[in-house]
């Protein structure tokens, strides 16, 4: 074989490795396309919402005696480390001394709407939640009370009744901690200790809550 047939066989033997190597790579890279087209599209879980029913005791806006507290809460997660919180509380209740209890219609009730902003420092999406949160309220109470009370050997013998009514706004801040009861997080068994600064007459009220939430 002469040096230039030798030559010739060469490049074929060349162009055809190259060829075959090409048509590999493209096959390659086609398997790939179709692979990553195959797999499903891993889409980011929606952030919860929580639908919260809580019964607690605070005190009348004057602190003067305990209360029962009722309250309804939608609480949408805004990303997991923050949310907010709509609510819509009740409370009402009656003195507890039994001299006052003596004079008629004495008893206290109120309805707010209150909205607060919870911070989750460890994530909203744990089994185990700590939340803080802050914001503020408005709503309408009426007090029945006395002016004064007149009483010989514990009873009651002379008295004068006065009525308070009007509209009630502050601030209120919380600490809640949820606790997951189920592998879903559906259920959230919970506490709620809150603290809420009443606008003018009104003075700062402790309430303390047992929760339970329903992931929507």
């Amino acid at each position: 074989m002469s040096w230039a047939q030798y030559h010739r066989a060469a490049n074929s033997t060349l162009l055809i490795v190259g060829l075959s190597a090409g048509a590999a790579t493209a096959q390659s890279s086609a398997t790939y396309a179709k692979t990553a087209q195959a797999l499903p599209t891993v889409e980011p879980a929606p952030e919860p919402i929580d639908l919260r029913l809580s019964l607690g005791t605070t005190y009348d806006g004057e602190g003067a005696y305990r209360c029962t507290r009722v309250a309804l809460e939608f609480a949408p997660a805004i990303s997991k480390n923050l949310g907010t919180v709509i609510r819509l509380a009740s409370v009402v209740g009656r003195p507890n001394s039994l001299l006052e209890r003596q004079a008629p219609n004495q008893n206290y009730k109120s309805a707010y709407l209150e909205q607060e902003s919870v911070f989750y420092p460890f994530g909203i999406h744990k089994r185990i939640r700590l939340g803080i949160g802050v914001g503020g309220f408005v709503g309408y109470y009426e007090k029945n009370t006395y002016a004064y009370l007149k009483a010989v050997a514990g009873k009651l013998t002379d008295y004068s009744l006065v009525s308070r009514e009007g509209m009630h706004a502050g601030l209120v801040g919380s600490l809640n901690l949820d606790v997951a009861i189920d592998a879903a997080q559906r259920w959230h068994f919970g506490i709620k200790s809150a603290v809420e600064n009443g606008i003018g007459s009104n003075r700062i009220s402790p309430a303390h809550s047992l929760t339970v939430a329903r992931r929507l």
